[in-house]
Order: C-alpha cells, then structure tokens, then sequence
C-alpha cells in the first residue's frame, strides 16, 4: 500500500511543483524550497506576512537583524537602489520638524514642540478614517490613552494621518484628545511612516523619551491590556503566557513555569524565573526583540490556568499539575519537565536551565509531534 500512496502524493505534488519551478526559473537569487512547508510557515509567522502582499524584508548578513520591512515600497521608489539598503532614519527628525497641533477633543488649543514632550513616552499612532479597524481601535486607545495620563504617567500620542483627503483627517480628529502632524505635511507624515517601518493600519510605536523604539506592537499590548497595568509596555524578561505570545513558541525554546494564577504564585514565579532570565539575557546584551529574529533565544513565561494554558498542556502532553516547571522546545519537538517534588527555587530553576541548554536533561516527544509523524505514516 506504500508505493500507491506515495504516487498519489508526488501526481498531487507534480504540478504544484513545475509552477514553482516556472516561477524561480529566472530570478537571480536563491529561493526557500517549496515543500520546505515548516521553514516557510516559520519565516511568515517571524516577519508577520500577510496572505497575497508582496514583501521584500531586508537582514543584516552577519546577524540577521532586520534593516528595513519595506523592502518593495523602498524599491519601487529607488529603482536605480542608489540609497540601498534604504535604512531608515532616526524618528526624532521627522517629529521636530515642526509644530504637533492639537486634535479636536484636547483640552488645549496650543501647538507644542517636539521638545516640550522630552520627558514623555511617546505613542506615535497611523491611522485613517476610511479604515474600520481604525475606527474601531481608537475608541479603545482614547480610553487607555486617559486611563494612563489619571495614573499620573507622561505620555502623549502624536497621530500620523494616511486619510485621502483633508475633509475625511478633520473628522477622524474631532474625538481624539491628542496631538497630531499638520495633514498638509506629507513628506512629514511619510518619513515618520518609514522611520518606524510601518506596513500597515492601524499602527501604535510606542516611543522612549529618547524617541527610541520600546515596541512596533503597541496596539497588540493595548488590546491585551486595556487598562495600561503594565505600561509602557517595554519588553520584559519574564512575561505571562498569553495567546500573542503562545504563537512565539512555535520560533523559539520557552520556559514556562504553570502556576494557578494568584497574585502571589504569580509574584512566586517572577521571582524565580527572574535572575535566571537576567543572567541569560547578560550574555545576549545587543539583542532586540523589536527587530532580531528569536530563533534560538530562550524565552521565559508564567503560565497562568485558563484556555491558552489548557491548549499548550494538551498539545506537548503535560499533566495537570501546579506548580510545574517545564523546557518547551516546540521547533525541535522535544521538552522536559522538572522531576516530580524538586523544590522549586532560584537554584534549582538555574540548574534546571543549564541542564535543558546543555542537553542533560532527559526529555520527552512532544505529544502534537508525535502525533503528526504517526498521520504521515
């Protein structure tokens, strides 16, 4: 029964196969094979590619860091690549180029300068009226946005408008409380969008006061965290296990300590986990989540009990039990857990670790794995 089955696949696969040939046929560059399914799903998910988008991503050869995301609009505007590799500039040129005017529903009529906002972090946020999920989000950002000002914090959301036309930016400004670029500065608006490598809206880059980058990602943390508890959202050693971040596991090994979800075993897995994430993190002190790729690096999670717990615990084949301390290795299809009643402490999570890196550890199939191997078989 072998050989038919695998001459049903290869008369599916055939072609599938000669268009892919066609199409590589006379590009000058090297290409991902096409039944290389895993690489490619891996390559979508780490640079967030959308279905049916052309997309030209932009590495460092040396460190695989990325330059630009905007590789095809880059292109398209610089044939000739006479500005190659079309790095992008700091953002603070475009912010201080003039006045931030304030949008209808701010308490002050007054313009302000860039440098009035030094000791501010910064939400620099690309919208449009025209755009549904824009108009859905900005309710919700208006809403943190105050939430986080009463709390006493400096923050400030500059909007960046890619509206059509000057009558639709008037009314998308009428009920936001912020500041905004002057709609008649395009050239403005259009650096900032290739400053911060934006490829979409709507777009939240939550800015340092130095007008560094602390994440691309700000809506995804405001939707995940409405009321602004852990703004402004800079990254963090150790980070709870929710469905954004269960998507990474699929890139890179994880440890990920399960806990019931009270505030002190969340307190208790914090501090554990956290002086063995730091000292990892000491050797790694370039690393930047916001453009370098996490294959390989060690991430480091509290998994608290509810649905995204319950999906991870039935897809590698874990029990039940609190707390458990677990090396989930999701690329490789392997993981370990910490032998049943080892107390656990900064010690022994540390030596856990070093074994788990080391390969000491004995490990365990992970159950999704094996399963699809047997389905293939």
């Amino acid at each position: 029964m072998g050989a038919p089955e695998y001459r049903q696949e290869t008369e599916h696969y055939r072609p599938v196969k000669k268009s892919f040939r066609s199409h590589v046929a006379d590009l000058p560059w090297l290409a991902v094979p096409n039944r290389d399914y895993e690489r490619k799903t891996r390559l979508t998910r780490r640079y967030r590619i959308k279905s049916g988008v052309p997309t030209l991503i932009l590495l460092e050869g040396t460190s695989g860091s990325v330059v630009t995301r905007g590789g095809v609009e880059r292109a398209l505007a610089d044939p000739s690549g006479s500005n190659f590799p079309w790095r992008a500039s700091h953002p603070k040129a475009a912010l201080e180029d003039g006045p931030l005017m304030p949008c209808g529903a701010r308490d002050s009529n007054e313009p302000m300068l860039h440098e009035e906002l030094r000791h501010c972090i910064k939400g620099v946020y690309f919208s449009a009226h025209w755009c549904p999920p824009c108009k859905a989000f900005t309710p919700q950002l208006v809403d943190t946005y105050q939430r986080i000002r009463e709390r006493g914090h400096s923050f400030e959301v500059i909007f960046v408008s890619s509206d059509r036309s000057e009558e639709s930016y008037n009314v998308h400004i009428e009920s936001m409380p912020w500041l905004r670029i002057p709609f008649s500065q395009e050239e403005r608006r259009k650096k900032l969008a290739i400053a911060l490598d934006v490829q979409a809206i709507p777009t939240l880059v939550i800015l340092d006061p130095r007008d560094n980058i602390i994440t691309l990602e700000g809506r995804a943390e405001l939707l995940e965290d409405p009321e602004g508890l852990n703004f402004p959202w800079t990254i963090r050693l150790v980070n709870i296990l929710t469905e954004k971040y269960a998507t990474s596991l699929h890139d890179a090994p994880a440890i990920i300590l399960f806990v019931e979800g009270e505030d002190c075993e969340v307190q208790f897995g914090e501090s554990v986990l956290l002086p063995a994430a730091e000292a990892y993190r000491r050797d790694r002190p370039d690393y930047d989540p916001n453009y370098d790729d996490p294959d390989g690096m060690l991430h480091f999670f509290i998994a608290l009990d509810g649905e995204t717990s319950d999906i991870l615990r039935e897809f590698v084949g874990l029990d039940d039990a609190v707390p458990l301390l677990t090396a989930i290795d999701i690329p490789r299809g392997v993981y370990a857990v910490m032998e049943d009643g080892a107390e656990i402490t900064v010690d022994s999570v540390q030596y856990f670790i070093d074994g788990f890196r080391s390969e000491k550890l004995p490990t365990n199939k992970i159950a999704a794995s094996q399963k699809c191997k047997s389905d293939k078989a």
